[in-house]
């Protein structure tokens, strides 16, 4: 009896775990642990170009959101000049404009176009184009979005010159409350338009020669491709074209931007003359003078600044590229 006591004593404490039968375990658990760690820190340099590649992702991420926001700050001033500017049309009789009325009326009417223009360039080629192709921006896109900002930034300062310089004249409340909006903003957006094109020198890893029509054709086959109504339409405009241009090939000729660019200028020169005195043509009574400087400025800026911006190619042999790559597609 006393023999079966001590052997069931051994027996529960053989079979009861003690503290000391776990140390070694948790030990060798510990130095596992550490030899995993030191060989995952040991590869981890070893690794080619994984924290560049992160760098590289956050600078682009970076530079696009300064993209971004240079766009809306040069779009909001743009937008104030082009209704102050729509209401400076009328201005009221008997008061004179600042430095003179036709300066004004230059700067207000005529000068006014051109950073428009370019804002709604660089509009479409940051917000617009990246969403509906659902692409980053990138390469000569993104160059091109640079200039056309620092450009609009630019141009848009002698247009709040004039509308500050003209708070004080006896115009009315509402035309000095934009003229007002225009002097403030103008500034801001100058300086984020100034900063664009240092935005857009980080996003020009990718070498390509994309223009602004380029572009448009691509958002117009993303957007073909992703509605069918979309796509009918696209199709059928393919369709008038190019009947049109079997039929009329020198009659397309002057609307062709792409391939006969001086040309299709000079006819988009004559439209925006003739649309600016519609008013005028109705009651029979058009300024041809006015209607010819419009157009004479329209022909001009495309000249001096289209291919800078990407409106046209600036070399003749890269269209006659996109002509025989297009026609072997």
């Amino acid at each position: 009896m006393l023999l079966d006591a001590y052997y069931g004593m051994r027996t529960i404490q053989t079979m009861t775990p003690s503290r000391h039968d776990h140390e070694p375990d948790e030990a060798g658990r510990r130095r596992g642990a550490e030899r995993s760690f030191a060989s995952t820190a040991g590869r981890a340099p070893q690794r080619p170009g994984a924290p560049a590649r992160l760098t590289e992702e956050l600078d682009a991420h970076a530079a696009r959101r300064g993209l971004h926001r240079a766009s809306v700050a040069v779009a909001a001033g743009a937008a104030a000049a082009l209704v102050a500017a729509a209401l400076s049309v009328q201005q009221t009789a008997g008061l004179r404009a600042w430095p003179s009325d036709s300066v004004f009326s230059l700067v207000m009417q005529l000068w006014v176009q051109v950073p428009v223009v370019c804002a709604a360039i660089a509009s479409f080629l940051v917000v617009v184009a990246p969403r509906l192709r659902a692409e980053p921006l990138s390469g000569r896109p993104a160059e091109l979005a640079g200039r056309n900002l620092a450009l609009a930034g630019c141009l848009l300062l002698p247009v709040a010159v004039v509308a500050a310089g003209n708070l004080g004249t006896g115009m009315p409340v509402v035309e000095r409350l934009l003229l007002a909006t225009v002097a403030g903003l103008v500034p801001i957006a100058a300086v984020a338009g100034l900063r664009a094109p240092a935005h857009a020198a980080r996003l020009t890893d990718r070498v390509d020669d994309d223009d602004v029509l380029d572009v448009i054709a691509a958002v117009a086959g993303s957007l073909a491709g992703r509605w069918a109504s979309f796509g009918r339409a696209h199709d059928a405009v393919g369709r008038t074209w190019r009947a049109a241009h079997a039929r009329a090939p020198r009659l397309t000729r002057w609307l062709d931007l792409r391939h006969h660019p001086w040309r299709a200028a000079a006819s988009a020169s004559v439209a925006a003359g003739l649309a600016l005195k519609i008013p005028d043509l109705l009651i029979g009574d058009p300024d041809i003078l006015a209607s010819a400087i419009e157009a004479a400025a329209v022909y001009t800026s495309f000249a001096a600044l289209g291919g800078w911006l990407g409106l046209r190619a600036t070399h003749a042999y890269h269209a006659h590229t996109r002509v025989k790559l297009a026609a072997t597609a």
